[in-house]
């Protein structure tokens, strides 16, 4: 599973798979902290792998990775 945390129009969005709308947060140390619980219980719920990426502009790093 990828989740993505996005940089937008000055704020900060998490893009859960399977959702259509994103969840977005003011600042980018919630967002994050978000998106990484949630793939932290996805991997833990599941035993699949689990990432976060977070993504700025045109680039973007995974910063997380469970599984």
């Amino acid at each position: 599973m990828l989740i993505t945390v996005q940089h937008h129009d000055h704020r900060w969005q998490v893009l859960p798979p399977g959702s259509e709308d994103a969840v977005t947060f003011a600042d980018g140390t919630v967002a994050f902290d978000f998106a990484d619980t949630l793939a932290r219980e996805h991997h833990a719920e599941t035993g699949r792998s689990s990432r976060v990426r977070v993504a700025v502009e045109n680039a973007f790093v995974d910063a997380v990775h469970y599984g």
